[in-house]
């Protein structure tokens, strides 16, 4: 994050593309704090909830596109279109 890039005052959301253990969103969280920022809430791209990265974000809600389990399901669905296909 560039300096001046965020005024005192502002509203953020921080998103990730991974969130495992809560890591690098929580330190987003105390950059955009020291700033002065207000962090409305984060997201992430693929979200492992067993982890439970989630409770280091000091109760900001986290919003999860998707879970690996999503995924998984996605692939064996897949998988079993092809078979069929070629059957």
């Amino acid at each position: 994050m560039h300096v001046g890039a965020v005024e005192p005052g502002e509203r953020a959301i921080v998103i990730d593309d991974l969130v495992a253990t809560g890591g690098t969103l929580s330190a987003a969280i105390r950059l955009l704090e020291r700033s002065e920022a207000e962090v409305v809430e984060c997201a992430c791209v693929i979200g492992l909830r067993e982890v439970k990265g989630q409770c280091r974000l000091n109760g900001k809600p986290l919003y999860i596109l998707v879970e690996p389990r999503q995924i998984e399901n996605c692939c064996l669905r897949v998988m079993d279109m092809l078979r069929h296909r070629l059957t």
